[in-house]
């Protein structure tokens, strides 16, 4: 291989490189939206904190 050759692999490489950090940084941004999102939603229902709700189901009624 020349000079050229590997100059060029290696700009390529470096580009997809800067690319692929670039992607991964978009869904982290976006997995942080939906995340803000959720819990607000989550805290304007009302979520109940009792863990003994719906242990028990009446079949008869």
């Amino acid at each position: 291989m020349n000079i050229e050759q590997l100059s060029v692999g290696f700009y390529l490489q470096q580009t997809r490189e800067q690319a692929a950090v670039q992607v991964q940084s978009m869904v982290l941004d976006e997995a942080q939206t939906q995340g803000d999102a959720l819990s607000k939603l989550l805290e304007k229902t009302g979520v109940f904190t009792d863990p003994n709700v719906g242990n028990i189901v009446n079949i008869l009624a």
